[in-house]
């Protein structure tokens, strides 16, 4: 059967209609990668780093020798979309404002990146269109989108309209022959390519991971690259079968890309990559897909990965959430194939 990487590989073929489906075109390289204010806190050594529109920070161990196996940690859309990096991360001004309640619900209070870099990895976080950094001001949101925040104050405003917004953002990206979910994938690789040429990080030892939203990020770059060692996807596992049946709602428009269901089923999107190590967490009581969706879809990456031992699956008691035991399961596990 070969590899992923070949063309004799049925899943050569997958991985081409995969990114055509999802409107991409070749990443080139950012234009300049500036550095900016660093922080030592809490076990954390952070630098603030800048390229096109992003915003980004990458944090290491503070005593760690250099180069480190490194991962690319995703986002996810938790709702919110005021903020992006600073949900999984501290940057040089601490916890942001309102954050601590939404780690409190959606990630055990902590914060998944200081527990990555506790078990020894760089780990690089950037926001993504049309979160954080490159979220969409208000002032140049539509008068629909505006309204549907109108009774509200503050942030919960802006993550209103920003909800409404997403549907619009969606629609433009496929009248223009891309997708939404493309448009992120492409920034995804350009950070690829920042944290593979950082200093601090061996080139040839990345893996990357993300939760829920993130998760879907994962799927997409692990089909669309062949430069990651290995990957992590959570809470973001299921079939568009089970999505379409009842769980559209719970389901962004990261995870949603007209024309891809033609292609493959979604779990058939991260299979793509087989072999490359994968670890797949399953929330039992996750509220945004059916038991037996993850379950097929689980039943589908087996069948890509074969034989190979390079697939692995855990499955919690929990809702749609990365707790710390999860986080740590999923830091384990990555410092035995990164």
């Amino acid at each position: 059967m070969g590899t992923q990487f070949e063309p004799g590989c049925p899943r050569f073929a997958r991985r081409w209609a995969i990114g055509k489906a999802l409107g991409i075109a070749e990443t080139p390289p950012p234009r300049q990668v500036t550095r900016g204010r660093r922080w030592t806190r809490d076990g954390v050594r952070g630098v603030e780093l800048t390229w096109n529109d992003t915003s980004a920070w990458l944090l290491t161990p503070p005593e760690a020798e250099h180069p480190l196996p490194a991962i690319l940690l995703m986002h996810g859309h938790d709702g919110v979309k005021f903020y992006g990096k600073e949900k999984v991360a501290d940057g040089p001004d601490g916890i942001a404002p309102g954050i601590a309640a939404l780690r409190e619900h959606g990630y055990g209070g902590g914060a998944p990146a200081a527990r990555l870099v506790a078990a020894g990895f760089a780990v690089l976080i950037h926001d993504v269109f049309p979160w954080g950094s490159r979220r969409v001001p208000w002032e140049d949101l539509p008068g629909r989108a505006r309204r549907a925040g109108a009774h509200l104050e503050g942030q919960q405003r802006y993550e209103a309209a920003a909800r409404e917004h997403e549907h619009g953002l969606a629609k433009i990206a496929a009248l223009q022959g891309s997708s939404l979910a493309g448009r992120v994938l492409q920034e995804d690789l350009t950070a690829l390519h920042v944290l593979s040429d950082c200093a601090e990080v061996d080139a040839h030892r990345i893996a990357t991971a993300g939760f829920s939203g993130g998760g879907a990020r994962v799927a997409h770059l692990l089909a669309c690259t062949d430069r990651l060692r290995a990957g992590v996807i959570t809470a973001s596992m299921s079939t568009f079968g089970d999505i379409a049946n009842g769980h559209a709602d719970d389901t962004s428009w990261l995870m949603i890309t007209p024309g891809l269901p033609a292609v493959c089923d979604w779990p058939e999107i991260a299979g793509s990559a087989a072999p490359t190590p994968l670890l797949v967490q399953f929330a039992e009581q996750d509220s945004h897909f059916g038991t037996g969706g993850m379950r097929e879809a689980e039943a589908s990456l087996r069948r890509d990965y074969g034989d190979s031992k390079t697939l692995s699956t855990q499955w919690f008691s929990e809702p749609h959430r990365f707790t710390r035991t999860m986080q740590d399961a999923a830091a384990s596990w990555l410092g035995l194939h990164v």
